[in-house]
């Protein structure tokens, strides 16, 4: 039997790519092993239910941090490199195939000759267009790798160019493995979260729903002021850490429905109530021009069209496939038409979203990928 090492300097209920990639594999018969900073009780259970080996190096707070002095990184990286060092050493893994996570998990065992003995493949999951240190760690590394994957077309070609990696580079979209059961969304949000359950179920108010950072990079005001405008018909709920933003937001609509964390996947069963998912990325980096959110997968899989700012990562999957808008300009009264305009023909783009959803087949991507060991 194959036996895979996935190497995460994350946290895995931060990462749904990475909880994909391991159920996928499982399914395929592949034995398992996670190395990772942090493994809360949800996917302890998950992964010893399926008899996933897992090492959780302690290192989880690292990740919870807004800030990070230098010696909190150098301590962290440090114990990082020698703990994995050590997996990477052990004879029965000489024969694994290691899967390293995003330039993060590689950088801090910078110039170790471990790259020589084992097979690797890099899964990257951000292009790192402004930072030219990560830059140098996938050049140094990428073509001593069996496979470089990259999660979206534009990123496979842009990669291509900049790496020249011995193969083109694999897509691996970041559709989630599976979605949560909506039939039980009221009853998790009841259970867990009573408060939010009396706000987002009384008055059968249509749910428009952003996931993601609350910062001013992501400015929602023209959006919350169009949903306000529309009356109580609409109500916004918005999932994610508020850095500075909520407060502004809730004077500019005051049904305003805040939820701080949710972990990964149970934040699905809020996606799953949305009418109306939106997507905003501020076109500062490639990286987010050519965004490849898994919030796209997680709204399509429910059937929920999407609303998102002008970049080719939006607009052409929603182009594609009719599962969303884009709007031009920051303007209330193009919000107001769009979210109108949807809700109005909300079947056929709901139809469309899933259409989406089931165009990609992860799981066929990475039998490919092991193929070639």
């Amino acid at each position: 039997m194959k036996k895979v090492l996935i190497i995460h300097k994350n946290t895995i209920e931060k990462e749904p790519p990475t909880q994909m990639v391991i159920q996928h594999l499982l399914d395929l018969g592949i034995s398992v092993k996670l190395i990772t900073l942090g493994v809360n009780d949800y996917w302890k259970k998950n992964f010893e239910s399926k008899g996933v080996e897992f090492r959780d190096l302690g290192l989880g707070s690292f990740v919870d941090l807004n800030k990070r002095s230098f010696s909190k990184k150098i301590r962290t990286w440090l114990k990082y490199r020698k703990d994995v060092l050590k997996e990477l050493s052990q004879p029965e893994n000489q024969n694994s195939i290691i899967w390293f996570v995003d330039a993060d998990s590689i950088a801090p065992l910078l110039f170790s000759n471990i790259f020589n003995k084992i097979d690797y493949v890099m899964h990257i999951l951000e292009m790192y267009d402004h930072s030219s240190f990560y830059k140098y760690v996938l050049n140094k590394y990428i073509n001593k790798s069996k496979r470089l994957i990259v999660c979206e077309e534009n990123r496979a070609a842009i990669f291509n160019l900049w790496f020249k990696p011995k193969k083109y580079p694999v897509v691996l979209p970041n559709k989630p493995y599976k979605l949560l059961d909506d039939t039980v969304s009221h009853q998790f949000l009841k259970e867990n979260y009573p408060d939010f359950y009396d706000n987002l179920t009384k008055n059968n108010s249509k749910i428009i729903l952003y996931q993601g950072l609350i910062a001013p990079e992501r400015d929602l005001s023209f959006i919350l002021k169009a949903i306000n405008e529309l009356g109580e018909d609409f109500i916004p709920v918005i999932m994610g850490r508020d850095f500075g933003m909520l407060e502004h937001y809730q004077e500019i609509c005051p049904r305003l429905v805040h939820i701080s964390y949710i972990p990964s996947p149970q934040h699905l069963y809020i996606t799953s109530l949305a009418r109306i998912g939106i997507l905003i990325y501020d076109p500062i980096s490639l990286n987010q021009i050519f965004c490849a959110p898994n919030k796209i997968f997680e709204y399509a899989g429910y059937g929920v069209p999407m609303i998102g700012n002008n970049i080719p990562g939006l607009s052409i999957p929603f182009q594609k496939f009719g599962c969303g808008k884009v709007f031009g300009t920051n303007d209330t009264t193009e919000i107001k038409e769009i979210i109108l305009e949807i809700d109005r023909n909300f079947e056929q783009f709901s139809q469309n979203s899933q259409i989406l959803f089931d165009a990609v087949d992860n799981k066929t991507v990475i039998k490919k990928i092991l193929e070639e060991f």
